[in-house]
């Protein structure tokens, strides 16, 4: 059995009692200034968090990755894209990330995926650009794909798009 002093008194005290045998104050209850340090902090906790989902930059920590499913047809090809946004490899890098599928006859050959990405007055801030992973892209094949951009606080919104080695757009996705 150790001895502390009490709260109030400051007369020692057994750990183990109840109550102070000279004051009657509970040594074990929290005091009046810890309870509001305890409602300030988590006050603040809560307005931190509140104020990090509404960043696009923390967004993600918070809320996850946001994904967007989409079936598309086009003249050139029918293609079937299923894509997503996430922040990957570090918090400065966004990617766009997803699959496509070539739903129709013809073999395309070296699919590239445009990223447009837009300001919130539909400026263009920047385009990034990279290769779908199975190249050539057969008939009935799924690839995977991920463009990887620099992190700016002006990008808003983004255009998905995919065209080939000779520049023919196939298919363009506006993100809403």
């Amino acid at each position: 059995m150790s001895l502390i002093k009490c709260r109030e008194c400051g007369r020692k005290i057994s750990t183990q009692a109840t109550y102070c045998p000279h004051c009657g104050v509970s040594p074990h209850k929290i005091s009046l200034e810890a309870e509001i340090r305890l409602v300030i902090l988590l006050v603040l906790l809560i307005l931190v968090i509140v104020i990090a989902t509404r960043m696009p930059f923390l967004r993600n920590i918070f809320t996850g990755n946001w994904s967007h499913k989409e079936s598309v047809s086009a003249a050139v090809a029918s293609l079937k894209i299923n894509y997503s946004q996430s922040y990957k490899p570090r918090p400065d890098r966004i990617a766009v990330t997803g699959e496509v599928k070539n739903l129709g006859s013809e073999i395309l050959s070296d699919v590239e995926v445009i990223v447009r990405w837009i300001d919130k007055d539909r400026n263009l801030v920047t385009t990034d650009t990279d290769k779908i992973q199975a190249q050539p892209l057969y008939a009935g094949r799924v690839s995977s794909f991920e463009v990887i951009s620099v992190y700016q606080d002006d990008m808003i919104d983004y255009q998905l798009s995919f065209r080939t080695v000779t520049g023919e757009d196939i298919v363009s996705i506006n993100k809403k």
